[in-house]
């Protein structure tokens, strides 16, 4: 039976304060970060771009790309490069497996992944299913090389506080049996159950196995998100993570508080557990990468390691009373890539989300080059741990506690080519960075144990424990008084055991007063920390209640912002109204200004058009006075010429001809008036003339005169009058006009409004016919109109 015990003891705490202490260790004591650089492949399947060459195993040459005025090369130097052809079982062989070979002999350690978003890093780490990464590879090693030695289930067990307890076999077999009837209630081990998650095992095994030792290994899965820690694990509070605090433990090493630390004992269940928290780390699609991480995720596996097993009468292997315990620890962390916002285009939370992951990996740097420049200047620079939960976690790793070693992936995209340089950059800083080389970590439990749980046990079993001793017995003895030497023999037995028991006794005494100095110890630590736990409660308490007493202001606050805000939208949605009313009457308005802008050109196309006909008007009368009197002075001279004439010549006087110009006609052409004549034979002449005429073959072409009676306004439609061959005239003032014989077609166009007050274009056809008399006839035999609506007129 065995008793609970811690193995965070004074003499391990003095232990690792010694290991912290870099200034007392030689160069030969202390080990660089072990930094390792993986090319990505190109996602074409391309060979990477000429600005990245590998020079040789460990050195790569980083060139500035053909877009750059200025050429230049830079060379850095890493403990091994792995080319985009790499496998993961090389990456493995290389980098996981000697932090397994110290995990096994109770070292510490710590791998991390940096590169900028989509550089590769988370699937360095978790790799697929059929080609496993770094993660799934240390599982399956570490449990094909001690899964003959594993110790019972539940028999370690941790405090939740960065230690482990011992139990004895009924309570351990009691915790097992109590995990087991909870089963069902257990939404963790349901997904485990549920999401069976194989990968390839190719049977690593680690060579150097204690085979006298029992194992016992423990997952936990935390993530970093926006600086605050979260438990993937922990499913309590429901789908809700709750936010963890960081601790300091004994021996001043960090710890999340409260993680849910759980014992596995195959690989299949350490899948399990890892895909269950795997679906509740915060991943998003950024411009960059479909599936980026949104958090800094740490996987930790830790492996509890007995020494001097034993078996019990059944078979199983049981702890001794005495025994060496040694817990080893192997953290692997996948960290979100650095981006840039001008890239990314993020926006609210994912740019929230890029700002503390920028901020948290700049402290990493930061407390970096702060430890190479104390190292490098024999400083005592403060470093800013505490300005990061991540720096603030690992902080024992970089203060010696274990082996720390870190692959930087590189994206040969020209488009990263100014991030790479600074990924470089922090990896050529951290190679700078010395550390302690890992020590085992050993702790010695008590000695001696007895039964935790007496209100469980049977009657039988408690007389025999009240009847347990551990001096030796005193034999009972007959003493046959006649055989003297008998009895004597029988006395010296009795005495050297007295003896025995005295000796006993003493030493018992001495142990006893050992342990109560031990207890008496721990107790006042125990008194410390529960006066330290009641004032940091006390503090807690207070710090809720002004947090309560914050909320509820704010909440009435928010409140009568929302009645505020409420108020604003009802006056919004009036002034809204408002503006929709204003802008139809602007809308009408302006529908009434456009109309009566029409309006008024139409009314001045109608002046000018008036104004044009009166014109003509007038025109017409005055020429055709002018041409009346002239007409007359024609005839006057004519009688005169026949006057003369007759007094000239010696003939007798014979009947005059004479020309009558009705008023009627003188609008008309002077080649079309023909003198009237009282002689009959004129007459005849005349209808023997008109008998001869002829129109002229049409075969030559028309040729209009086209008659402008006003000036007519430009027509800005589509349909326009077309006529090839025409003589446009505004005036009929010679007769030549009309006889001319190349003309054939005479238009008459004529503007002037309709009933309706829009514009009318008309346009009378006819014929010019030659006449006998060397004149011409005009005959109008067509008249087409050509009419302009407004499309908004109403019917």
């Amino acid at each position: 039976m065995y008793s609970t015990s811690r193995f965070n003891t004074p003499s391990a705490k003095k232990l690792r304060r010694e290991k912290t202490t870099l200034s007392n260790h030689s160069d030969s004591d202390k080990d660089s970060v072990h930094v390792y650089c993986r090319i990505r492949p190109q996602l074409d399947g391309s060979d990477p771009v000429n600005s990245l060459q590998i020079l040789s195993a460990d050195t790569l040459a980083l060139t500035t790309p053909e877009t750059r005025s200025v050429t230049k090369e830079t060379h850095y130097t890493f403990k091994h490069i792995f080319t985009a052809y790499s496998s993961q079982s090389e990456i493995f062989t290389y980098v996981a497996y000697p932090l397994l070979e110290d995990l096994l002999q109770g070292k510490n350690g710590l791998l991390f992944t940096y590169g900028v978003t989509g550089s590769g890093k988370t699937y360095t780490l978790n790799g697929t299913q059929n080609d496993p990464g770094i993660m799934p590879r240390c599982i399956d090693a570490i449990f094909n090389s001690i899964g003959e030695y594993q110790a019972p289930k539940c028999m370690i067990k941790s405090d939740r506080m960065n230690g482990f307890e011992i139990q004895s076999e009924d309570d351990a077999f009691h915790d097992h049996l109590q995990s087991i009837r909870n089963f069902p209630g257990s939404k963790v081990q349901r997904k485990v159950s549920a999401e069976k998650v194989t990968y390839v095992n190719d049977g690593t095994r680690i060579i150097d196995v204690n085979e006298n030792s029992s194992y016992a290994v423990f997952i936990s899965y935390v993530e970093i998100y926006n600086n605050s820690v979260y438990d993937l694990l922990d499913e309590s509070s429901g789908k809700t993570l709750q936010n963890k605090i960081l601790r300091e433990d004994s021996v001043k090493n960090m710890y999340v508080n409260g993680v849910i630390e759980t014992e596995v004992k195959s690989a299949q269940e350490a899948f399990g557990l890892f895909t269950a928290g795997q679906n509740r780390k915060r991943m998003a699609t950024t411009a960059l990468n479909s599936g980026s991480s949104r958090s800094h995720s740490i996987f930790n596996i830790r492996v509890v390691q007995i020494e001097q097993g034993s078996v019990n009468g059944n078979g199983q292997p049981t702890i001794p009373a005495e025994n060496n315990i040694k817990v080893g620890q192997l953290s692997l962390v996948d960290l979100a890539g650095s981006e840039r916002t001008n890239r990314t285009n993020n926006t609210g939370m994912r740019l929230k989300e890029a700002s503390s992951i920028n901020n948290s990996l700049m402290t990493l740097r930061i407390c970096l080059e702060t430890l190479r420049e104390n190292q490098l200047t024999k400083g005592t620079k403060l470093v800013p741990y505490r300005d990061s939960r991540l720096t603030f976690l690992f902080k024992h790793f970089f203060e010696g506690d274990g082996t720390v070693k870190m692959i930087v992936c590189i994206n040969p995209s020209p488009e990263d080519f100014e991030e790479n340089i600074q990924v470089l950059k922090f990896a050529e800083i951290s190679q700078d960075v010395k550390i302690s080389k890992a020590e085992i970590n050993r702790y010695t439990p008590l000695k001696k144990t007895i039964t935790r749980n007496k209100e469980n046990q049977t009657p039988a079993k408690r007389k025999t424990a009240t009847n347990f001793t551990l001096l030796p017995p005193i034999p009972s003895v007959n003493f046959d008084f006649e055989n003297f030497e008998d009895c004597r023999e029988v006395l010296d037995k009795v005495i050297n055991m007295l003896k025995q028991r005295q000796s006993k006794v003493k030493y018992l005494d001495k142990e006893i007063e050992e342990r109560q100095q031990e207890f008496r110890k721990k107790l006042v630590s125990l008194n410390k920390h529960c006066i330290l736990n009641t004032a940091e409660m006390k503090s807690l308490k207070t710090a809720i209640q002004k947090e309560k007493q914050k909320a509820q202001n704010l909440h009435i606050k928010m409140s009568g912002l929302e009645s505020a805000n409420q108020d604003l939208q009802s006056k919004h949605e009036e002034f809204r109204n408002v503006i929709a009313s204003l802008q139809s009457t602007i809308n009408e308005k302006d529908l009434k200004i456009n109309q009566f802008v029409l309006d008024r050109q139409k009314s001045k196309q109608l002046l000018a058009l008036q104004s044009e006909k009166m014109t003509h008007e007038l025109d017409f009368k005055l020429r055709r006075q002018r041409d009346h009197l002239n007409a007359a002075m024609k005839a006057k001279d004519e009688k005169i010429k026949l006057v003369k004439g007759i007094l000239d010549s010696e003939l007798p006087p014979v009947e005059m001809n004479t020309i009558d110009i009705e008023p009627d006609c003188t609008d008309k052409p002077l080649s079309s008036q023909t003198p009237k004549s009282t002689s009959h034979m004129h007459r005849r002449n005349l209808n023997a003339t008109s008998a001869a005429r002829s129109r002229r073959s049409r075969s030559v072409g028309d040729v209009w005169l086209e008659h402008n009676v006003i000036k007519p306004c430009p027509l800005a439609t589509v349909m326009q009058p077309t006529m090839k061959k025409r003589k446009s005239v505004s005036k009929l003032d010679k007769a030549s006009d009309i006889i001319n014989r190349k003309q054939s077609k005479y238009c008459l166009v004529a503007q002037e409004p309709d009933t309706d007050g829009e514009m009318e274009t008309k346009l009378y056809k006819a014929d010019i016919i030659p006449t006998c008399g060397g004149g011409a006839q005009v005959i109008f035999n067509d008249v087409e109109r050509l009419n302009q609506e407004s499309p908004t007129k109403s019917s």
